[in-house]
């Protein structure tokens, strides 16, 4: 972050995907710069100085025409919209201030230039068409919708939406599919892991927009990391749609954020969702294997969760413990960055291993804005009986910033035991680590189906919900599904080390369909049983 009381933290969110030509760009709040990739892997950052576009603005805005892509970012009024035909090479030109306000988002259909803005606790998502040619006003600005905290549960601001603070409502998107214009808008809050995207629905870019009772559609409140809220929607050269999201992590400051993809549609009735199941395991990129296979993960499952750790040293207040415990907001912190730190997990039996994911930490930093020699150079060693090791990945000469590295084995390999080895960590003065996330199967069986479970809507308050069950051995966690219909159980949430939870995100008025799923290392159980909440 550039902001004041922003050193040392990484901060990047409000994503904006755009397919210009050959590539597609990446655009993020406060991140010095872009990127753009033509496979969803490689990704090559253009950083841009002040001087050239304003990129460290908030919420940027952009939009194809002509050959060109422009780019405008959050303001309280007016704002110089700029240009490019050639952005990989970061060559911008001013075009003509125009009024952008906050969180622009633009929508082009024939000669219309549609822009939709709003970030605010009191005002709504406004809309005004421009000429797409002159950049001049069409209509004067219409309100389209605001908060309704009081029958949006999700809408209420809170890690449970337990709150009772207005929310903001912000981040609006229009996606249009077969005749029918979806409006997205984001609420509670950027800081909390219930930030989500919800969606008003209309016949026309202009309106009037009608609520979609299955919001939020991009719902991401438990796991690893959550949030999934104050996006975008965007399509592969195949046609699939995809939803940029920002996650939340917010520990050392409130805008400390994440980028994540997720699988995205429309069924058959129109209805807008998008795939957060296990949204932050492994799967398959943009455009790739997923397009033949149906399916946008590989199945592998979480190896590591709460296995025993030891490591080379520790702070008093950040334990190895805190690399198997997937949460993102904590982590493991050495008192140096020597090359003598290392971290070791015992997965307690040997497991198949297809991929890890090295999830840094930031603590100690104090740079401000990218700057460049950033990078964290390592090996990891597997092995069997944890005596004989052998290198499985080595990165001791890497020179780049990867704060959450993964590695994909092309051929998977039998382990007990893997082992973090630093070698360089510029960063900080101290090694630290979010999560060492290990993925692959286990050597035993599945859990058994849940065979019974209840669940209780609010009298008072129909937005909340209770659920409960009985525990199913050998479970490492149960992922809740429900939506509107049986065929529509497009949310969910992660349970870990409990068999009750408190839902405060519901719709007054709507019905809500509930299943459970039991997970552990060695893969998903679905149960048949399907409880109506009324």
């Amino acid at each position: 972050m550039k902001i004041d009381g922003g050193q040392g933290i990484r901060e990047a969110a409000d994503p904006v995907v755009v397919s210009f030509k050959d590539n597609y760009y990446l655009f993020a709040s406060k991140s010095s710069g872009y990127w753009y990739s033509n496979d969803f892997s490689n990704w090559e950052h253009v950083f841009i100085p002040d001087s050239v576009l304003p990129i460290e603005d908030y919420a940027p805005g952009l939009f194809i025409h002509n050959n060109y892509l422009y780019y405008v970012g959050s303001t309280h009024g007016k704002s110089m919209l700029y240009r490019s035909s050639a952005p990989e090479k970061g060559e911008w030109e001013p075009v003509k201030e125009i009024w952008s306000f906050w969180d622009p988002a633009f929508y082009v259909e024939m000669d219309n230039l549609y822009m939709y803005y709003g970030c605010s606790p009191v005002d709504p998502i406004y809309m005004q068409v421009l000429d797409l040619n002159t950049l001049e006003a069409k209509t004067k600005v219409v309100a389209c919708f605001n908060s309704n905290k009081e029958n949006y549960g999700w809408e209420r601001t809170g890690e449970q939406n337990e709150l009772l603070h207005c929310p903001y409502i912000e981040g609006a998107w229009m996606t249009a599919h077969q005749g029918k214009y979806y409006l997205q808008y984001a609420a509670p809050g950027t800081e909390w892991k219930s930030y989500a995207d919800g969606v008003y629905v209309s016949t026309s870019p202009t309106g009037p927009f009608t609520y979609m009772e299955n919001s939020p559609v991009s719902y991401k409140p438990t796991g690893f990391i959550g949030g999934a809220g104050h996006g975008c929607m965007f399509t592969t050269s195949n046609g699939n749609y995809w939803k940029a999201a920002t996650n939340s992590i917010s520990v050392r400051h409130m805008f400390e954020r994440r980028i994540s993809f997720y699988p995205a549609d429309f069924d058959k009735n129109g209805y807008l969702h998008t795939n957060t199941y296990l949204g932050d395991y492994p799967m398959y990129l943009p455009g790739g294997k997923e397009q033949t296979t149906g399916s946008y993960q590989p199945g592998w499952m979480l190896l590591s969760y709460k296995k025993p750790v030891t490591v080379s040293s520790a702070l008093e207040e950040y334990p190895a413990g805190n690399t198997v415990d997937e949460d993102v907001r904590t982590a493991w912190v050495a008192i140096s960055n020597k090359e003598d730190e290392w971290l070791q997990v015992d997965l307690q039996q040997l497991a198949s291993i297809h991929a890890i994911q090295v999830n840094f930490d930031e603590y100690g930093a104090n740079q401000q804005g990218f700057v460049p020699g950033v990078y964290q150079s390592y090996l990891i060693y597997a092995s069997i009986n944890g005596k004989d090791w052998y290198p499985v990945v080595d990165f001791s000469a890497k020179k780049t910033d990867t704060p959450h590295d993964y590695i994909e084995f092309e051929v998977p390999f039998k382990a007990q035991y893997i082992k973090f080895q630093n070698k360089e960590y510029t960063v900080s003065p101290n090694l630290s680590i979010r999560d060492l996330r290990i993925f692959g199967y286990g050597s035993g069986n599945k859990p058994h189906a849940i065979k019974d479970f209840t669940i209780e809507r609010d009298p008072i308050d129909p937005c909340k919900a209770h659920l409960s069950w009985s525990e199913v051995p050998n479970t490492q966690g149960y992922i809740v599904r429900y939506g509107v219909a049986k065929d529509k159980l497009y949310n969910n949430f992660q349970v870990m080390g409990k068999t009750v939870l408190e839902i405060g995100s519901l719709n007054k008025g709507v019905t809500y369909y509930f299943t459970i799923d039991t997970y552990n290392e060695n893969g998903i159980t679905q149960t048949s049983q399907i409880e109506v909440c009324q």
